[in-house]
């Protein structure tokens, strides 16, 4: 009994990706070809042929494809020009590379920021507009004013002062600007209407002030005979109040049964 062994010869799927080339339609489902068959391929999306007269097919010789000339590159989407009162800052011009729009100081982007791409067909959307900077009526501030009537609006770096009720101190900066967000800054100062006087038992003032204690002010103490400070006996007015907190005065009885406690 003879037998006889019939070897079909044939290739897998081919794939070139670092190509950036993709097997056209027909092709894509077949999972092996028989020895002598042609296949062709064609450019990734976004990308076009290095060389126009490159050839794009390969065929199958026994189990081994024949050398692919084709060759793919990224598609070029041009430069973008400068748009009315600003500009791009782009990663490159080629597909898959973005462009994203900066207003010229004093001007802002009219509704949503949109990054523009280089895709298939060229760059998506459309040059953005930006508008002059306006902002709103400056925020009130309690115990004080503006030193001008206010305005509807303020154009871009126009400026804003406040002041203070009289007796009270400015804490802050007394002068606001529009900025480039469409908002006035720095914050809004406040109002400072001192610090409240210290009350600590069995203690004297022997340097400073007498009430009232504003911005600044400061007061030394000093415990009576037969008390002991805890604390310092120096503090001074801040706008977040005394610093550091005011002193006690403690008695003989009361420090013992500190410590034992």
């Amino acid at each position: 009994i003879c037998f006889v062994f019939i070897s079909t010869a044939q290739c897998t799927r081919p794939s070139f990706t670092s190509r950036n080339v993709i097997l056209t339609a027909e092709h894509l489902s077949t999972p092996s070809f028989p020895d002598g068959s042609t296949v062709t391929f064609e450019c990734v999306i976004g990308h076009k042929p290095v060389d126009l007269k490159a050839s794009k097919s390969v065929t199958c010789q026994g189990n081994q494809w024949t050398n692919l000339e084709l060759n793919c590159a990224r598609k070029s989407c041009g430069s973008l020009a400068d748009f009315l009162n600003g500009r791009y800052e782009i990663t490159g011009n080629l597909f898959g590379d973005t462009a994203k729009p900066v207003c010229d100081e004093g001007y802002m982007l009219a509704g949503r920021e949109t990054t523009r791409t280089c895709r298939d067909q060229g760059w998506d959307g459309r040059d953005p507009l930006c508008e002059p900077v306006k902002c709103s009526a400056p925020p009130v501030i309690e115990n004080g004013q503006l030193e001008d009537e206010p305005f509807e609006s303020y154009d871009y770096s126009q400026a804003v002062s406040y002041r203070c009720n009289k007796g009270l101190d400015l804490i802050g900066q007394s002068t606001l600007h529009c900025s480039e967000d469409g908002t006035f800054k720095p914050d809004p100062p406040k109002c400072f209407d001192g610090c409240l006087a210290p009350t600590i038992p069995n203690a004297k003032r022997i340097n400073g002030k007498s009430p009232p204690y504003k911005l600044g002010n400061f007061v030394q103490y000093k415990c009576e005979d037969g008390y002991k400070m805890t604390g310092e006996d120096y503090i001074v007015c801040t706008a977040n109040g005394w610093d550091p907190e005011p002193p006690r005065c403690i008695g003989k009885t009361e420090r013992i049964y500190f410590i034992n406690a």
